[in-house]
């Protein structure tokens, strides 16, 4: 009986982990993207998703000054020009912080 108990914590506990650790990932990846150009005045930053890190499709997700989540194809032309805003506007900002 008390190796029931056991085991049965020890799943309880192995569950948990594996629920903080593991699996949530999936949740946080754009499952499709648009081809609607989004305005550089609302998107404050970008990542990358690759297929490699767990998701089904790559993409740009673009953060909103709201904090939405914007999904975009990788190679548009409108995703590219806006990385390259983005990423001016951040070394702009470094090297003044540097000064």
């Amino acid at each position: 009986m008390q190796h029931l108990h056991l085991l049965c914590l020890s799943i309880l506990v192995l569950g948990r982990i594996l629920d903080v650790h593991g699996g949530n990932n999936v949740l946080d990846c754009c499952l499709r993207t648009s081809e609607t150009p989004i305005p550089r005045r609302i998107v404050q930053d970008y990542r990358l998703q690759l297929v490699q890190d767990g998701c089904d499709i790559p993409a740009i997700v673009f953060i909103t000054t709201r904090g939405k989540r914007l999904c975009a194809p990788l190679q548009a032309p409108w995703v590219v020009r806006l990385q390259e805003k983005l990423d001016a506007n951040y070394a702009r900002k470094a090297r003044s912080e540097g000064k």
